[in-house]
């Protein structure tokens, strides 16, 4: 077992060496380099649980899959796509895929390869695509400016057809004049705040529990890359211009607009100037800011001084950067791990199959499941009452009187000592008669009980025909009771 590290995952523009290569945030060390994918498309780098790598082909209709331990993609899977890949996001529970293609977002689901549904909302490419920190929203962003927010559960079981009002998405916000080039939602769901950044040189902060806009700040530049504390106290965009402005959200007038001037914003500078960050990373205790730009440069800062802590170079524009906290053993070499989704993605909508199922097998019993003991129905009660339902009573009498017998039997023991035991034949005759005399006994109880009952109709008749005697009877009782 591993030390748990914080894994750095980093795709650039050229595909000479790798097409993502993972290091050590700490030490800086290699730990894995994933080759023959390509060069990987912007926002497209995502994990498939935890041992498995995805990302899209920027120049083809790809997408290629790798196992976190080996630099060979897999050999089996080889995911046809309908066109190029702009944006990717799998959602939390690994369970569905989404892909921007131009203006079209496309649904698929993973462990059966079924394409769900496909929406045109965008009139321009879709640019990002992120999902809430539970997976029951996800938000698509494109070059038209557009920031589209969809529910999951209507997208994958639409209601009606592509262009419906059932199909439409749950917030639809045009508030960016320009592209929007990076999203990011914060936690808590469709409660979160969600913050997006476009060329128009603003940054967005949206309530995503009632739709509204709470703050729009202007920045001197464009904006290209955002990213925001687990507090969501500091914001941090990368601009075109090679740095990374910060901007407290504490520290903010009470206005809904607020133009941030050049002297008031605090830069990290270190990227060459004139060139975009176009990708932005926090570290786990957000001590560390990870930012990579057009420069091929990955730069490492630490946040309280703003001071350079290192460099990384590469050999391309930098398209992704990823930070996952994981195990180092689970970069080593080892027996591949059991894939969760299908070999192949349909390109097609078809409806769901009957073979469309998941099979569990079950080799073991579960050992802390209730034992319940097997039920007794000896002394259940049928709901008539027949000799075997009034059999019971004699046998409690009989266990009643059983204390009794037994002194007898020791008194006559104590007196016939010096008998010979019986023989066995004998015990068995005895025992005979004792079963016939005891279902003799409960015959002839049923037939007491029965009687019993017929007397008791018969008085319950009498009283209801003569209600006069029953009067008289109840003056002569109280009469006498009186005297």
């Amino acid at each position: 077992m591993g030390d748990v590290v914080e894994a750095l995952f980093i795709s650039s523009l050229n595909n000479e060496r790798a097409s993502c290569s993972v290091q050590d945030l700490r030490t800086g060390t290699d730990l894995m380099k994933y080759k023959g994918g390509g060069q990987m498309q912007a926002h497209s780098l995502q994990m498939l649980g935890a041992n498995f790598v995805i990302a899209a082909n920027s120049t083809k209709p790809l997408l290629h899959v790798w196992p976190i331990n080996g630099q060979e993609q897999m050999s089996t899977i080889r995911y046809v796509v309908p066109g190029k890949v702009n944006a990717l996001a799998v959602s939390p529970d690994n369970a569905f895929l989404v892909a921007g293609i131009q203006e079209n977002i496309y649904l698929w689901h993973l462990n059966s390869g079924r394409l769900l549904n496909t929406m045109s909302r965008h009139f321009q490419p879709v640019t990002c695509i992120r999902f809430t920190d539970n997976g029951e929203h996800f938000a698509t962003a494109g070059k038209d400016g557009a920031v589209l927010v969809w529910n999951l559960t209507r997208a994958a079981a639409p209601l009606g057809s592509g262009d419906s009002e059932e199909n439409a998405p749950f917030y639809s916000f045009n508030d960016h004049g320009l592209a929007v080039t990076d999203v990011h939602i914060g936690l808590g769901g469709i409660r979160a705040f969600m913050y997006t950044v476009s060329l128009d040189r603003c940054c967005k902060v949206y309530d995503l529990s009632d739709g509204s806009m709470l703050l729009s700040v202007v920045f001197p530049v464009a904006l290209h890359s955002v990213i925001v504390n687990k507090l969501e106290t500091s914001v941090y965009v990368g601009t075109s211009e090679g740095q990374v402005l910060i901007f407290h959200m504490e520290k903010l007038p009470r206005m809904k607009e607020y133009h941030l001037e050049e002297e008031e914003s605090q830069a990290f500078i270190g990227h060459t100037a004139g060139l975009a960050i176009t990708s932005l990373a926090l570290s786990v205790n957000a001590d560390q800011l990870i930012s990579g730009g057009d420069d091929k440069q990955v730069c490492v800062w630490d946040i309280g001084s703003r001071q350079l802590i290192k460099t990384i170079s590469q050999l391309g524009s930098i398209t992704n950067l990823h930070l996952r906290l994981i195990s180092s053993s689970k970069f080593h070499p080892g027996p591949k791990e059991p894939k969760f989704f299908a070999d192949n993605l349909k390109r097609m909508i078809s409806p769901p199959d009957d073979d469309d199922c998941i099979e569990l097998l079950i080799t073991e019993k579960y050992s802390k499941r209730r034992h319940l003991g097997k039920p007794n129905f000896d002394y259940s009660y049928d709901g008539m009452d027949n000799i075997q339902s009034s059999a019971a009573a004699p046998d409690e009498e009989m266990n009643d009187e059983a204390p009794a017998n037994d002194d007898d039997e020791e008194g006559e023991e104590e007196t016939d000592e010096d008998e010979e035991m019986p023989d066995a034949d004998d015990d068995d005759n005895s025992n005979a008669a004792l079963i016939a005399e005891l279902e003799n006994l409960r015959a002839e109880n049923a037939c007491l009980k029965l009687e019993a009952k017929r007397l008791l109709a018969l008085k319950v008749d009498k009283s209801i025909t003569n209600p006069q005697s029953n009067k008289s009877s109840r003056t002569k009782n109280k009469k006498a009771w009186k005297k």
